[in-house]
């Protein structure tokens, strides 16, 4: 990648370009847009916002609040912080032809320090490293734990499945930078820091940038992420339901089999916030309602759910509409319809009258007002749109995706919470992808399609960090892995050893969700009419891996509940003030050098110190408790630990090491 952007630095120019604009745009930042020529019509919509009702365009320089950019020389630009009067960042642009369509531009943005500065980079979304490293096509097997710091990473900026990639970073240095370009593009971090960007198709450079508050440390991240959240929107808090487990497996085909479910749960007591119908519950994708030979009353099976365990019903949508289904015709007509996705086609919810028609005449009437009002979102991410994991996108009324492909995920999303919000509710939705400033619209992200091992839950410790410091603070799991690739039957030694320490992992998660397809036999008989249907996998409830093994888990069901106070704390936080929900070690501690760089501990919230047991036979675990606090064990109160040390700390199967900060 290095010796890529030396080799097109030569051809690369800003000569010819429009001159730079900027905007004061939320507290401490600026956006900054320059045209590649003159008279180039730009995107419509962006990542960013107008909440915070930011200035108009103007020639630099620009100063608002504690930021200063000015443009000495054409192509470069200075930020300074105004209180210290310290260069912040060195930028400097480029465009060149682009390779894939040639009436735009490869636009090129290269971000540095002042000399001999460095800084530790974090963002960029969840997954992402390179080739040899991180989640891989297909049904991920091969798992690595990708570094919570993001210098010496390289990501591509299209999102596929398993890489969710967000073009936003916090840095120590005390900035923060939204790369506004939602096309095909990179980003290459420098090992002690700075950064290259790169579209591949555009005909503009839009990017924003933000710094602390006068006066503020510069070691304080929170400032960072309220002001990017009011550039991009605010989380809505996160539904009550949700803040505790969310009980799925692979499919419940019918509406008997799914309250059977809640029923044993009702039997049993335990604190059940959501229940999940998976995919396939339409007969056909594009019908935009459940079969009813299954489903014959969705009212009904809302009713039922929520009386025995007053929990939330979510059902599973894919966003291919296929040829013959019952709203196929009606979509195409109205030209909501692009490219190939999966076997049929992608529906597109960019156009505002295609999202209408969609909530009007699909979703309201067959599933809102049957009160399903939680919806999971799967294959979101791309998998399947011209073959593949995703290396094409969406092709959708903005344009072809090289230029604009990741602008279409959260407008789907957007589809299903925005109108779902105007009746009062917390919108609900579990998405496999999702955008910068998707969290406007308060999506659960979760992890895709993982094998059932070891390796992969090590692989998932960062992967909510990772989102939730790229500005998505709603994280989860397939708690037990998916299974796809290798997986072990329910009553092996090794499965139910996994289960448990994944639902540990989970239960100190941002969100509590199990879900997998079990190597055991279907459990459910077909029952006429609801026959004509795939099968489902085996069962994934806390009863199906053993009495003793459904003891430890219902452990951690009851310490979830136990938790939601906190959560639902840490929720009001989030939506008033962007804050993450997971974060580095180093975000509360960042004077404890030994808290840097530490990739399998985090904290969730400001109290909670969360060191998952993620090693097969592993009984104990080292643990570092940074300085400054004392720290008291969730399960065990009478331990408490001082600061400052590593320690080993036991942990037997039935128990996990996380603290309270005191």
């Amino acid at each position: 990648f290095a010796v890529l952007v030396l080799l097109v630095a030569v051809v690369a120019s800003a000569e010819g370009a429009e001159a730079p604009v900027a905007s004061a745009w939320c507290g401490n930042s600026v956006r900054v847009q320059i045209s590649a020529q003159a008279g180039v019509t730009v995107l419509p919509e962006s990542a960013l916002i107008g909440a915070c009702q930011p200035g108009a365009a103007q020639p630099l320089p620009l100063t608002n609040g504690n930021l200063k950019v000015t443009s000495e020389q054409p192509g470069s630009l200075t930020f300074t912080r105004v209180d210290t009067g310290a260069v912040l960042l060195l930028a400097k642009y480029a465009f060149a032809p682009s390779a894939l369509n040639s009436s735009l531009s490869r636009v090129q943005l290269n971000v540095s320090l002042p000399s001999g500065q460095e800084e530790y980079v974090y963002g960029l979304g969840q997954g992402n490293w390179t080739d040899a490293g991180g989640l891989h096509s297909g049904c991920s097997v091969n798992a690595y734990r990708v570094p919570l710091v993001r210098n010496g990473q390289q990501v591509n900026l299209l999102q596929r499945k398993f890489h969710v990639s967000i073009p936003f970073i916090y840095s120590t240095a005390g900035y923060g930078l939204l790369f506004n370009m939602p096309g095909y593009g990179s980003v290459q971090v420098g090992a002690k820091g700075g950064s290259q960007w790169q579209a591949d198709a555009s005909n503009q450079l839009d990017f924003w940038v933000t710094t602390l508050p006068a006066s503020a440390k510069t070691s304080d991240p929170y400032p960072i992420y309220a002001q990017y959240a009011d550039a991009t929107g605010h989380a809505p808090l996160l539904r009550d339901d949700a803040t505790i487990f969310w009980q799925s497996r692979n499919r419940y085909r019918s509406s008997d089999i799914a309250i059977k479910v809640a029923e044993k749960y009702h039997a049993l007591d335990l604190p059940v916030g959501v229940l999940v119908v998976d995919y396939h519950n339409q007969k056909v994708d594009g019908d935009w309602q459940p079969n009813p030979d299954c489903f014959p009353s969705v009212q009904g099976l809302v009713d039922a759910v929520r009386t025995n365990i007053n929990a939330t019903t979510v059902f599973s949508f894919w966003p291919e509409a296929k040829e013959g289904s019952t709203e196929f015709a009606l979509l195409k007509a109205k030209g909501c319809l692009i490219n190939s996705d999966l076997g049929g086609r992608a529906m597109d919810p960019t156009a505002a009258a295609c999202r209408e028609l969609m909530w009007t005449q699909f979703l309201k009437p067959h599933y809102f007002d049957q009160g399903v009002t939680a919806y999971w979102l799967d294959e979101t991410d791309g998998e399947g749109t011209a073959g593949g994991d995703g290396n094409h996108g969406y092709d959708t009324s903005y344009g072809p995706a090289y230029q604009a492909s990741n602008l279409w995920v959260n407008n789907w999303i957007r589809l299903f919470t925005e109108k779902v919000g105007e009746t009062g509710l917390a919108p609900l939705v579990l998405t496999r992808g999702v955008w910068a400033g998707g969290q406007r619209y308060g999506p659960v992200l979760w992890s895709s399609d993982i094998s059932s091992t070891f390796e992969q839950l090590a692989a998932q410790i960062n992967l909510g960090v990772h989102t939730s410091v790229s500005g998505i603070p709603w994280w989860t799991s397939d708690v037990g892995g998916y299974g796809c690739g290798e997986a072990f039957p329910n009553n092996s030694t090794y499965m139910r050893e996994l289960i448990v320490r994944w639902y540990q992992f989970g239960c100190f998660s941002p969100v509590f969700r199990t879900h997998g397809c079990r190597q055991d036999p279907d459990p459910d008989p077909f029952v006429a009419p609801c026959v004509h249907v795939p099968g489902s996998c085996g069962p994934n409830e806390i009863w199906s891996y053993g009495s003793d093994t459904q003891l430890i888990l219902e452990k951690y069901v009851r310490a979830r509940k136990q938790l939601q106070p906190y959560i639902q704390a840490l929720a009001r936080n989030v939506s008033a003030h962007g804050v993450p929900t997971a974060r580095p070690l180093s975000f509360e501690f960042p004077t404890d050098a030994k808290a840097h760089g530490i990739d399998d501990q985090y904290m969730l919230g400001p109290d909670l110190l969360v060191a998952p047991v993620y090693i097969r036979n592993a009984t104990a675990r080292d643990v570092y408790f940074p300085a400054g606090a004392k720290w008291r064990h969730f399960f065990h109160s009478e331990q408490v630990v001082a600061g400052g040390q590593l320690l080993h700390i036991a942990a037997p199967l039935d128990d996990v090491p996380v603290y309270w900060r005191e």
